[in-house]
């Protein structure tokens, strides 16, 4: 999970969950019902639509080390009664490295349309011997999270960690002065975790794609899963409409990795962001 949980800055449904998705030939079982938080609104119109792809390369210095993809897929799915937007995310590592460490993850995050809220979340991680697959419910009948792992109360809007990364794009970004922080409560594994982005300025910086105006963020990590700190990693976001990452780069407990912007399909709006080629 490490290539593309990195870039976001990161159950079999138990026997008596039920849950429905609705869409493009897939259906799950459901019984949730709409619910209890205050409606959430925005005021600026969705950065991305169906069909946006975005593919980084994850590297340490000049050593490739694997490939991270960010997916909204081309269909409208129907979770829980509500229109979703299903976001995948898949790393990959490089085929020089599969000798000695070989994975392939994937998650699946279903997002309600017109609130940003997490409804259902699915991971599937293949990571050397290391195998397991989770599926979360985000039941606002209830206020519960229902996983592999358990069930857990939910007080207050909570994203999984693929979703929390396109909440991020949702919000009006372009017009907060540095130093203003957003949390962002993200739910992982077993536990909500108060993470969020803080906003640090703006900086023209140059990638293989050309040379770019950006916002500059640091997301709020958890310090002590992979990362040495909670405010070390620094991502570059396009400074125009779509608000797509162009690099990403943090020190971890031994070294440090980046991610660049390699390749990107189907943006909603044109990226006048980038000065040159």
């Amino acid at each position: 999970m490490w290539a593309w949980s990195f870039v976001v800055s990161l159950f079999v449904l138990p026997s008596k969950a039920k849950c429905t998705v609705q869409g493009a030939g897939k259906t799950l079982a459901d019984t949730s019902r709409r619910v209890s938080f205050p409606p959430r609104t925005f005021n600026k119109p969705v950065p991305f639509q169906p069909g946006e792809k975005l593919v980084f390369r994850v590297h340490y210095g000049w050593l490739t080390a694997g490939e991270a993809t960010f997916e909204v897929y081309p269909q409208i799915y129907t979770v829980h009664g509500l229109p979703a937007y299903v976001f995948r995310g898949s790393g990959k590592t490089a085929s020089a490295i599969e000798w000695f460490y070989k994975v392939r993850d994937n998650m699946d995050s279903y997002v309600d349309i017109a609130q940003m809220r997490s409804l259902l979340y699915y991971r599937w991680v293949n990571e050397g011997d290391f195998h397991f697959v989770d599926t979360v419910v985000f039941d606002y009948q209830k206020n519960q999270i229902r996983g592999r792992k358990g069930t857990f109360p939910m007080n207050t809007w909570v994203m999984d960690m693929l979703g929390a990364f396109y909440y991020a794009r949702r919000l009006n970004v372009r017009e907060m002065p540095p130093g203003t922080v957003v949390p962002i409560p993200v739910f992982l594994d077993d536990k909500v975790y108060d993470l969020g982005m803080k906003i640090l300025g703006r900086e023209t910086i140059k990638t293989d794609l050309g040379t770019f105006r950006c916002i500059k963020i640091t997301p709020l990590v958890v310090a002590d899963r992979v990362f040495r700190g909670r405010e070390e990693m620094i991502m570059w976001v396009t400074d125009d409409e779509n608000l797509i990452p162009v690099k990403i780069t943090s020190p971890l407990i031994v070294g440090s990795v980046s991610a660049t912007l390699k390749s990107y399909q189907n943006l909603k709006y044109p990226l006048t962001s980038r000065i040159s080629r």
